[in-house]
């Protein structure tokens, strides 16, 4: 029995705390590294976990206080994850109680024992006699039309809560059990399709390439097949009984992809994301622990799931922005996912018709193996682009005539239309015709959104909403106009130009309720002709066979961003959504509507793909030594005083300049500190600090310096600052 126990809690403190186990006995299980503990902490009691065991303390003995109880009697994570789960700590210089505890569902961060979900309940062969207990009698043939055995599924599909079984299981007439794991094997509901010769090399690769790392990237055009690939590449796998991981980046792009993977496959998935209730989502968590799941699809977080004998990773559309935590625990889902492989010794899959430039780096590093798919499954042939130049052309709410007439003819062919606008309500903001007054957001430096269903002005930053008003707070005047366009005032234009054609807005508002999307998706693939509205939901790995014409309505808005991967974000976003149209054996057009018609960016996606414009990128890139050719840290720090918030920064650039740091900051370049892009947000004023340096292992050392120092300097405290590794925005 170790004398003192080292535990870390996620409180934001980069620091072990030193506590006493409890005498181990019959009810109290022996200390382990993993465990969970309920702990007094100050004046309250929190859940931390056990990261060491020893000895030896330089604490006062007489001071340091026993722990309050074990919440479990094994760890919960497996030591890969546990490693995973460190290594990310010490990466992203976060602390690593906070860090570990993200890696669990959020019921067991509280202080819950871990009892695991009884999974499966078995009713007893008896006739109980119930009297006047009509609802429990009436519950009792409920559950025998599901007998003699059932689970917690087929209760959920019947509207039965586990709670209202307590009475029977106290009278004995029903028993519980968890299910044992059961070994893997292919289960196919539905044959493989005919693959290429481009389709046929990547699956043939990763049939051999199992127990062993392996990063392959597999850049393909829109509509080249990648997802029959990973269809294929899983069914290889589930032969040699492994089970795969498959990351998506949107709980949007999830039920499509369920649908295939249940057409394609009677093995049993289990999907995870940020739509699950947290008790669905512990339930989920510990079927894939127990092994009672062969394919697991989810979004970012999922990337945390423990899964027995784990053989493949795949992350579709591995460019998107959704991987990367934007606030708290700033990891990134792909970049965790590759070292989660590598320990594993596992390849993993990376596809996108858009890579990121990381991957094209990584790909001409050697470390990636890069898989082109240059042509489209079935034999469909490769959208024509068309771009509209609006700087002579007529519109109506953003819709130039030559578009209106190109959705008309395609719409009276049977076809259908999508068209995207990147910004979500009825209108950017509501202005003030008089004094020229925008609706601002009283907590932030930002416009107010105009939304029409429901009515109100809604900041889409701090999330501020109220009533629109009737007259101008500036000026007492009645002369208000909404300020251009969004997807709501987009939708009403084309119900009025095309009455008789239905108009499926898919945005985050229009798919807020469950079940929405799916509602609208299932209307969209019965075949009609229809128009699709949306933001960049619209353009993000959705398959719409019956779509001839793609219209990216607003292409300027990103042309002139401040952030140094706006052209690449922009890039994506033009071709992912061009890439949804004329994916069977109709051809489709993509149309990209801009004052900006001669822009470089612009004219080398139309010309000669993405593939050209990334490698122009990347030379950009080389020459300034920005990411993916260079390394960047980014340094945050808001206050209701913006004074205090800059005071902090430059501190932190005196402390940068310290001689005994010369070492670690000889090549390095900073910038700021300076104001973020939205200088105030939800009431707190916001500066930042950029760092660049030419060499990841310098900058690691630097900022782990940085960041001890910032914990001993009492300023720090009085402060919200956090860091950014590896950022993908720069506001």
């Amino acid at each position: 029995m170790p004398k003192y126990l080292h535990i870390v809690l996620a409180t934001g403190l980069r620091q072990e705390f030193t506590y006493l186990p409890l005498a181990t006995s019959d009810s109290v299980p022996a200390p382990a590294v993993g465990l969970r503990v309920r702990v007094a902490f100050g004046r309250s009691e929190r859940v931390g976990l056990i990261v060491g065991m020893g000895d030896n303390t330089t604490f006062d003995a007489n001071k340091i206080k026993p722990i309050l109880g074990y919440l479990d009697t094994t760890a919960l994570l497996p030591p890969a994850l546990w490693q995973l789960g460190l290594w990310a700590a010490e990466y992203y210089q976060y602390p690593t109680g906070d860090a570990l505890m993200h890696l669990l569902p959020a019921k067991l961060r509280r202080d819950k024992p871990n009892q695991l979900i009884q999974l499966n309940w078995q009713l007893a062969d008896i006739e109980p006699d119930f009297g006047r207990a009509h609802k429990q009698k009436a519950l009792w043939q409920q559950l025998q039309s599901l007998a003699p055995a059932f689970n917690l599924d087929q209760l959920q599909k019947q509207n039965i809560k586990p709670s209202q079984l307590k009475p029977f299981i106290e009278k004995q007439w029903l028993s519980t059990s968890q299910p044992q794991p059961q070994a893997v094997s292919l289960q196919l509901s539905q044959s493989p399709l005919d693959l290429n010769e481009e389709q046929a090399a990547v699956v043939s690769h990763l049939a051999s390439a199992h127990h062993c790392f392996s990063c392959h990237l597999i850049n393909g055009v829109t509509g080249s097949g990648k997802t029959e690939v990973y269809l294929q590449a899983m069914a290889q796998m589930l032969t040699t009984g492994q089970r795969i991981l498959l990351l998506v980046p949107e709980i949007g792009l999830t039920p499509q992809l369920l649908q295939r993977l249940d057409a394609r496959f009677n093995n049993r998935v289990l999907a995870l994301h940020s739509g699950l209730t947290e008790h669905q989502r512990l339930n989920a968590w510990q079927q894939a622990n127990l092994g009672q799941a062969d394919i697991i699809i989810g979004t970012r977080s999922a990337l945390f799931t423990p899964i027995p004998k784990l053989g493949l990773i795949i992350i579709d559309e591995e460019h998107d922005q959704a991987y990367k935590q934007q606030e708290g625990f700033r990891y990134h889902g792909r970049d965790l996912a590759i070292k989660r492989a590598a320990d594993a010794r596992i390849p993993i899959v990376l596809g996108s018709a858009t890579p990121s430039l990381e991957s094209l780096a990584n790909v001409s590093r050697g470390r990636f193996q890069q898989w082109l798919l240059t042509q489209r499954a079935g034999g469909a042939s490769k959208q024509r682009y068309e771009v509209i130049d609006l700087r002579n052309q007529p519109q109506q709410a953003g819709i130039s005539l030559q578009l209106q007439d190109m959705v008309g003819i395609q719409l009276e062919l049977g076809h259908q239309v999508l068209l995207m606008l990147n910004r979500r309500g009825f209108a950017p903001s509501l202005q003030c015709q008089s004094c020229g007054q925008t609706a601002q957001c009283p907590a932030c430096d930002a416009n107010m959104t105009l939304h029409r269903r429901p009515p109100r002005l809604h900041c889409h930053h701090c999330e501020h909403q109220q009533s629109v008003y009737l007259h101008c707070p500036q000026c007492n005047s009645h002369q208000l106009k909404p300020l251009g366009q969004g997807t709501e005032r987009t939708e009403e234009q084309l119900q009025s130009l095309f009455p008789n054609t239905p108009v499926y807005r898919i945005d985050r508002d229009s798919t807020r309720n469950k079940g929405s999307l799916e509602a609208m998706l299932a209307q969209v693939h019965a075949g009609g002709p229809c128009l699709l509205l949306g933001t960049q939901m619209l353009a993000k790995g959705h398959h719409f066979p019956k779509v001839t014409l793609a219209a990216i309505l607003d292409a300027d808005a990103s042309l002139f961003s401040s952030d140094f991967r706006g052209p690449e974000k922009l890039a994506q976003l033009l071709v992912q959504t061009a890439g949804r149209a004329g994916r069977e054996n109709i051809p489709g057009t993509a149309v990209i509507q801009t004052y900006q018609a001669d822009h470089p960016t612009i004219d080398l996606l139309v010309t000669k793909g993405y593939n050209a414009f990334a490698q122009q990128e990347l030379a950009s890139r080389q020459q300034s030594g920005l990411p993916p050719l260079g390394h960047m840290a980014l340094f945050h720090a808001q206050a209701k005083d913006a004074n205090h918030a800059f005071t902090l920064l430059n501190w932190l650039a005196q402390q940068i300049q310290d001689p005994t740091l010369a070492d670690l900051t000889r090549s390095l370049l900073m910038f700021g500190p300076m104001p973020a892009f939205m200088a105030r947000r939800a009431h707190f004023y916001r500066a930042q600090l950029q760092l660049q340096h030419p060499h990841r292992k310098q900058l690691q050392q630097l900022l782990q310096q940085l960041c001890t120092r910032l914990d001993e300097h009492p300023g720090a405290r009085k402060i919200r600052w956090s860091l950014d590794i590896d950022p993908q925005e720069l506001g």
